[in-house]
């Protein structure tokens, strides 16, 4: 397994980024301060991803942006062995993954496994997120093994 303390590379940088609108753009700059957020509807409080103008669970079109604390485990997977996009030539085979975060109503996000290679991908795996700084305006969330957290034995 590949060093899981700094976040990884995943594509070139001349891959096509994001385009921001008034919709998405809370979630891309909470991004740019590693911060996870997740929109929430305010009407009935369903999470959802990605941010959307209309909750498709009431039809409401008030939100707010939950922060997650980025843990979840993978809901699924698939490995991507054709690049699609020269920018990815050199990232094939590569794993994207839907993770179901702990929080935030357990909402899911289509996103790269990363920190490990492709073969070590599993449903239910522990992840976390890690910070991919593409460029000084783009920071992506991605997702890596869960580094196991350290509980103090209890006083005897």
């Amino acid at each position: 397994m590949t060093d899981q303390s700094t976040p990884l590379h995943l594509f070139g940088p001349e891959i096509p980024p994001p385009a921001p609108d008034e919709v998405t753009a809370p979630f891309w700059a909470a991004c740019r301060e590693h911060r996870l957020v997740v929109q929430r509807c305010t009407d009935c409080g369903a999470h959802r991803a990605p941010p959307s103008a209309v909750c498709p669970h009431c039809g409401g079109f008030d939100v707010a942006f939950d922060e997650s604390a980025g843990r979840g485990r993978v809901f699924t997977y698939t490995v991507v062995y054709h690049a699609g996009h020269p920018a990815v030539m050199d990232a094939v085979p590569y794993a994207v993954a839907v993770v179901r975060l702990d929080d935030c109503g357990g909402v899911k996000l289509v996103t790269n496994v990363v920190g490990c290679s492709y073969e070590e991908v599993r449903v239910d795996m522990p992840v976390e997120v890690v910070w991919d700084e593409v460029s000084a305006d783009l920071t992506v969330p991605r997702f890596r093994p869960a580094v196991p957290r350290f509980r103090p034995a209890a006083p005897r």
